[in-house]
């Protein structure tokens, strides 16, 4: 009589424990494919995340030669700034330095520019740059262009252009 009380028991155990192991299965490829999802995630946002710092170098930089033409605005009102967009990014070494007293204001822009174009290259892939000047009844506006390679992001958004170009435009009362 008291056998059979004790043979349910042990069937009954038998057959949850196989059953807890196929919920620990399922349970783990559940959150194997989470965190598979997550990390897809992750490398998207790192992808996007380097472009808004591209965009940044870009801000940078385009208001770097705007304050190297504020110091030299005898250059720019010769139009000694002006630069078209060069078909690749530039490959040299950093100019030569424009410190003496002996520089003129052609050759501190000719600097101001070198420095610039080296500085665009050196930050952003295939980065480069131009400054136009368009004029208008109360004087001049200033577009300051700058283009890169951002095929990174647009990997991993589609949508995004693979160069990618950042334009400043400033009146002549900078």
């Amino acid at each position: 009589m008291l056998d059979f009380p004790r043979c349910a028991n042990r069937y009954a155990s038998a057959h949850a424990s196989g059953f807890s192991l196929l919920e620990v299965l399922i349970s783990l490829v559940i959150v194997a494919v989470g965190l598979l999802g997550i990390a897809g995630l992750m490398s998207n946002t790192l992808k996007s995340n380097d472009s808004a710092a591209m965009r940044t170098q870009a801000t940078a930089q385009a208001y770097n030669i705007i304050d190297r033409m504020r110091a030299n605005m005898t250059g720019v009102f010769a139009g000694n700034y002006v630069v078209g967009m060069p078909s690749s990014a530039a490959t040299g070494a950093l100019p030569s330095t424009c410190t003496g007293a002996a520089c003129s204001s052609p050759a501190l822009a000719t600097y101001d520019i070198g420095q610039w174009e080296y500085e665009l290259a050196k930050l952003l892939p295939q980065g480069r740059g131009s400054i136009s000047i368009t004029p208008v009844p109360t004087g001049a506006t200033y577009t300051v262009t700058v283009r890169w390679n951002d095929t990174r992001a647009e990997q991993a958004l589609s949508s995004a252009p693979p160069a990618t170009s950042f334009n400043l435009v400033v009146s002549s009362s900078f």
